[in-house]
């Protein structure tokens, strides 16, 4: 038996076969993904890809979109850390 679950910050999260990880996490009544660019909340919005207010972090690798994202068994999925804010000085 293939056990169809991936972890969202530690919590088990049963998904279908080919179904990605934002429809696996609102089926599971999750919403939120944290933050987001800008002033936005993370969320499922567009759910093609074009928006990244779902960004999320698989096994702590780079953020990738969960609309487009196929789930897979055993990973943890966490929040996408929000982008660095580079401080640049100029030279006096």
């Amino acid at each position: 038996m293939i056990d169809n679950r991936f972890f969202w910050l530690g919590h088990p999260v049963v998904f279908r076969p080919g179904e990605t990880f934002s429809a696996a996490l609102r089926r599971a009544g999750l919403d939120d993904l944290g933050p987001a660019m800008g002033q936005l909340r993370g969320r499922y919005f567009c759910g093609i890809g074009a928006c990244q207010a779902c960004l999320v972090s698989v096994n702590g690798a780079a953020p990738v979109e969960a609309c487009l994202t196929p789930a897979r068994a055993g990973v943890q999925v966490t929040l996408a850390a929000p982008p660095a804010c580079e401080v640049h000085r100029v030279a006096a």
